[in-house]
């Protein structure tokens, strides 16, 4: 008879570990079905003790211990190297060791419909600091191709991790050639018959493999998997929506480190963190480095300043625009047409009172959006940041007033005008209402390039799917708009969007703006990477953000009188360093969203002490570590 340690692996759960009876001697890693308040759950075993060697332990305990159910005839179990990344991961994110692993498992996995894959494990030597590769995607790919071959040379497996399945699909049929028995496919849109070929595959080792997927698969492990390559690094994407909050760009990077592996970073611009390190030679440079970035489309700025009065109505597009957009329709070319924000609009207001008709959960300003039901038009109001979705109303909750009026720009609106000013010419729309699910996203593509002197408007979403055939022309509609981002990597993301619009198209892409031309823009339409981060790193080194300082945002809510006492336990767990309380601006007179955010260096910031008071603190308050943004 044995005392099993097990950890539960739940998706945010605070429990830390549990102990179980069993009469076989469960291997640590192994992957066993446990019971938790009358359901089952995966859990993972971390210790294994004779009964005999516990008999004082089980004495003393105040609880009695329940017998682990059979677990069958197989028992699979978890390679070292994926609990050590955790372990590591834990270090730095305050979350139990369960609810990292919950993350890093495949889904599949971990709710137990397949075993993880029994491909061994190895320890590998090779230099496993990452390596920074800045160029176009096409240039990006022939080296992946190079790399590919070149492992294989030395019999070993590569790993590329893509931030979406669209871009994984797309990047897999780039390297197939010649290799196509040789590469596995693995991302969250494949269907069951497909799922267990790809893991099929992983687990034979007969042949070298290059495994192209998304971080939802991308910790299966292979005694031959040599290098890892991170596609897309600099996307947002990487990083979870769900607690812990894990950016997995951190745990492939400790992944590496830990199975002495290489590791290649790639993107058209890189995250400043990483340009920051690779100019330090923390990180080593592939290829010619990030100085200048040469793509076939030019940048033009237009300015658009017109002022709408009685007689001339406030218009989306500039004449200059509509000028430039009839010459590429006449010549048959495709056109993408980029909006910033989605729905009809991003704000409704009353003009009588100024009444912003906000979410009542999370106290974000709804947005407008349009949707069509047996051919009937209806309007929600819908929450970005919470996701509740209501019927839009006419009248103002505060005063009764009709006169509501819709603020911003939405991509919506951006259809509608583009239909009027272009009737004849085929349009489709690329937004959450239209592109629901991959296969209908992909039939907007398939349509959009099947007819010639077409117009797509969409918003980022877009970019995956035109990247392989690209468009004639692009437009952003509102460049200020564009810029409005509320988080302090605005600068990043906008200019990153830049080039990665230049990169998928082919003549020209037109931003419109009604504010004068700034360095951004002179930047992007230069291609010049080396001058953005000269002034980006200054700035980031001045106001002591991500690198040169680590950021902890706690995040919690509750009715408005009692709300500020959760101040005292944050200032407690945070000892000896203060936070900065403040108040969301979102906030509703009934319910308070409030955050405090504490600034560390990157060595306090590792303080085991400091994660685990953090790890100690309550469910109800949110903690993120270096959250894009901060109000």
């Amino acid at each position: 008879m044995y005392v099993i340690h097990v950890i539960p692996l739940m998706r945010a759960t605070t429990v830390e570990s549990l102990t179980y009876f069993s009469q076989i001697d469960h291997p640590v890693g192994a992957l066993v079905r446990v019971p938790v308040r009358g359901k089952g759950y995966q859990a993972i075993v971390t210790e294994t003790v004779p009964v005999s060697s516990a008999k004082t332990t089980l004495k003393l305990a105040h609880f009695s211990l329940r017998k682990l159910p059979d677990q069958g005839e197989t028992v699979v179990t978890l390679p070292t190297s994926l609990i050590e990344t955790a372990r590591a991961l834990a270090l730095r994110y305050p979350a139990t060791l369960g609810s990292i692993l919950y993350h890093l498992l495949p889904p599949e996995v971990r709710s137990g419909e397949r075993p993880y894959p029994d491909g061994g494990s190895h320890v590998h030597s090779e230099d496993s600091a990452p390596a920074v590769l800045t160029a176009r995607s096409d240039e990006r790919i022939l080296e992946y191709k190079s790399h590919v071959r070149s492992v294989f040379a030395h019999r070993g497996s590569v790993l590329l991790v893509a931030p979406t399945a669209i871009d994984a699909q797309r990047i897999a049929r780039a390297l197939s050639h010649g290799i196509a028995e040789r590469v596995i496919t693995l991302t969250p849109t494949l269907g069951k018959r497909e799922l267990d070929k790809a893991f099929k595959a992983v687990a034979d080792t007969s042949l070298m493999k290059l495994i192209v997927t998304t971080p939802s698969h991308a910790y299966l492990e292979r005694a031959d998997l040599m290098s890892i390559i991170i596609e897309g690094a600099a996307s947002p994407l990487y990083k979870t929506r769900t607690r812990p909050y894990l950016d997995h760009r951190d745990a492939l990077r400790q992944y590496a480190r830990i199975c002495g592996r290489s590791l290649i970073l790639g993107d058209s611009a890189p995250r400043t963190e990483d340009e920051v390190h690779r100019r330090s030679e923390h990180y080593l440079t592939r290829g010619e480095g990030g100085k200048r970035i040469v793509f076939p489309a030019n940048l033009t700025v237009i300015k658009h300043r017109d002022k709408p009065t009685p007689d001339i109505p406030f218009s989306l597009l500039s004449p200059e625009l509509k000028k430039h957009l009839t010459t590429s329709l006449e010549a048959r070319e495709h056109i993408f047409l980029y909006g910033a924000r989605r729905g009809l609009s991003p704000v409704v207001a009353c003009q009588d009172c100024g009444y912003i008709f906000r979410c009542p959960d999370s106290g974000a300003p709804y947005s407008l959006l349009r949707t069509y039901r047996d051919q009937k038009e209806e309007r929600w109001f819908v929450s970005s940041t919470s996701g509740k979705r209501v019927k839009a109303v006419d009248v103002c909750a505060g005063c009764g007033s009709w006169r509501l009026r819709e603020r911003g720009i939405g991509i919506q609106q951006v259809y509608d005008e583009v239909k009027a000013a272009f009737p004849t010419a085929p349009l489709f729309l690329f937004d959450t209402t239209t592109a629901t699910t991959t296969k209908t996203a992909q039939n907007i593509i398939d349509r959009f390039y099947t007819a010639r002197g077409s117009i797509l408007v969409g918003t980022a979403m877009t970019l995956p799917y035109l990247v392989e055939a690209g468009v004639h022309t692009s437009a952003i509609i509102s460049f200020d708009a564009t810029r409005s981002i509320p988080t302090w990597r605005a600068d990043e993301w906008v200019f990153q969007f830049l080039l990665h619009l230049r990169e998928v198209t082919r003549r020209e892409v037109y931003v419109q703006t009604r504010t004068d031309e700034d360095n951004l823009l002179t930047f992007a339409g230069r291609g010049a990477l080396e001058r953005f981060y000269d002034d980006e790193i200054r700035l980031r080194e001045d106001l002591q953000y991500p690198p040169f300082a680590t950021l902890f945002l706690f995040s919690w809510q509750g009715p408005t009188g009692t709300i500020k006492n959760v101040d005292a336990v944050i200032a407690t767990a945070t000892t000896p360093h203060t936070p900065q309380c403040y108040n969301d601006p979102f906030s509703t007179p009934e319910k308070t969203t409030r955050h405090a955010l504490l600034r560390l260096s990157p060595q306090e910031a590792r303080s085991e002490a400091l994660i685990t008071r953090l790890r100690a603190l309550p469910p109800y308050i949110k903690i993120e570590i270096d959250p894009d943004r901060i109000v």
